[in-house]
């Protein structure tokens, strides 16, 4: 064999050693970013939620995260916005996955439920919210629901735009206001059902969904009004307002946490923090 058939082989002969080898899946924020995703949804996978009054139903979280974000504020590094959802579609449980700077990953829980819940992990107890999450009310002034649904999403988003939404940081005087994220999160009813049309729209500090609101039409006396209800994303005072008066607020909640009330969060473990998982990517 000659020296320049050789030359010409020792590339083809490299290439096929490096053939089997596991590609790259990026650079190493990416490989961080999938891996936490996949932490994420791995570690939510064992809570059976059950509504009632007979804790029968099942709730079932949605597969993948509605929204990942961080919030440099109260240092979150990474974070993910989830939901459970009834049969008929309708969110009745959010939650946030979340790693602190102090490399502690938090599950934070809001009901969006008119009933009590049972939650429980590995048959353990976790949240038994023994109440309601939210209180549905009529939307003041608001026009019937139209008959198409594009139309209907419109008002829909019509509404959310009336809500205005303040969050006291840590029980500090000077408040936040939140932004209304403008694509609505879920979608849910039918027709022909009490809920013919309903979307969970929140508002967010930065990326960081804060307060939840799910409008909703639901059909009363034969016909089909809108409705919302506003629930906490978080254990910080909030204050919401509709058409710039003030219609509900929460005041800054405290660990330890009550797992009998509509919120809670609880540590669920200290892994995969940037720290190590760039150990991982190296």
């Amino acid at each position: 064999m000659n020296v320049l058939r050789i030359l010409v082989l020792i590339p083809l002969l490299l290439c096929s050693l490096h053939a089997d080898e596991p590609k790259s899946e990026g650079p190493p924020e990416q490989t961080i970013a999938a891996q936490r995703l996949r932490f994420i949804k791995s570690s939510v996978k064992d809570y059976q939620m059950l509504v009632g009054p007979k804790f029968v139903s099942k709730l079932t979280v949605v597969p993948e995260p509605l929204l990942r974000f961080t919030n440099p504020v109260s240092g979150l590094q990474d974070g993910a916005f989830l939901v459970w959802q009834s049969e008929t579609g309708r969110p009745m449980v959010g939650a946030q996955v979340f790693l602190t700077n102090e490399d502690l990953w938090i599950h934070e829980f809001q009901s969006l439920a008119t009933v009590p819940l049972k939650v429980t992990r590995d048959e353990t107890s976790i949240w038994e919210p023994n109440r309601a999450g939210v209180e549905v009310k009529l939307v003041p002034d608001a026009p019937a629901p139209a008959a198409r649904p594009v139309q209907r999403l419109v008002q829909m988003r019509q509404i959310a735009n009336r809500f205005s939404v303040a969050d006291e940081f840590e029980g500090r005087k000077q408040t936040d206001k939140l932004r209304l994220m403008a694509k609505p999160l879920v979608r849910f009813g039918a027709d022909g059902t009490d809920t013919i049309d309903g979307t969970l729209f929140v508002h967010a500090h930065g990326t960081d969904p804060e307060l939840m609101i799910v409008i909703e039409a639901l059909k009363v006396n034969g016909e089909y009004r809108w409705h919302y209800s506003l629930s906490p994303m978080t254990g910080y005072a909030l204050e919401a307002m509709l058409d710039d008066e003030p219609v509900w607020e929460v005041a800054w909640r405290q660990p330890p946490y009550d797992s009998t009330e509509p919120f809670m969060a609880l540590v669920h473990s200290r892994a995969l923090s940037l720290k190590s998982l760039y150990q991982l990517v190296k």
